[in-house]
């Protein structure tokens, strides 16, 4: 991420950090980690806007929550989210938009999926070392509580959200041209 930030990028950061809080609020509430539509909204934004912006959105949604607004899966909100159980999965997206931005960049589909699934891996490996350190548990029952649940539906929102934000990046192209070489 270089160079000087344009108002375009910076409304293109806010508008994705809002769409992320509304892909969060998409949930089903479980014991420990919620089902959300998060991972589809971070790798159809990461898809679409590259590495700079999406990094940057999830970033701005990361510090929008922890300072009270209510973006987070249910409305919940604030430091102790982002330090919680599930605030790795939370934090992780920051690194899942890097890797899949700049996997995007590439402008190979073939680099584009493996990104892809790389990013929701290092979310997952960011997720669950958290809620293993804050829960007190082995890596085994972190695996069980906050990803068995959950990967099917991952690995699947995870290829369509590459292929959605595919055919979205073209039809955008006229709008994000300017920032995003689609």
């Amino acid at each position: 991420m270089k160079g000087k930030i344009t108002t375009k990028e910076m409304t293109l950061v806010g508008l994705s950090a809002a769409l992320m809080g509304v892909f969060s609020q998409l949930a089903i509430p479980f014991p420990t980690v919620p089902l959300t539509l998060q991972v589809f909204g971070a790798v159809l934004l990461a898809v679409i806007l590259e590495a700079k912006i999406s990094t940057l959105a999830m970033i701005v949604y990361t510090l929008i929550g922890a300072i009270g607004i209510p973006v987070f899966a249910n409305f919940s909100r604030g430091f102790s989210v982002i330090v919680g159980p599930t605030g790795g999965y939370i934090t992780g997206f920051i690194v899942l938009a890097f890797i899949i931005g700049k996997a995007a960049e590439q402008k190979n589909k073939k680099i584009l999926i493996l990104g892809a699934y790389i990013g929701l891996i290092m979310n997952y490996f960011i997720g669950t070392l958290q809620l293993k350190g804050v829960l007190n548990l082995s890596f085994q029952e972190a695996m069980v509580v906050g990803v068995y649940p959950y990967i099917i539906k991952d690995l699947i929102l995870t290829g369509v959200a590459v292929g959605v934000g595919l055919q979205m990046k073209k039809q955008l192209r006229g709008i994000l041209n300017e920032s995003i070489k689609a």
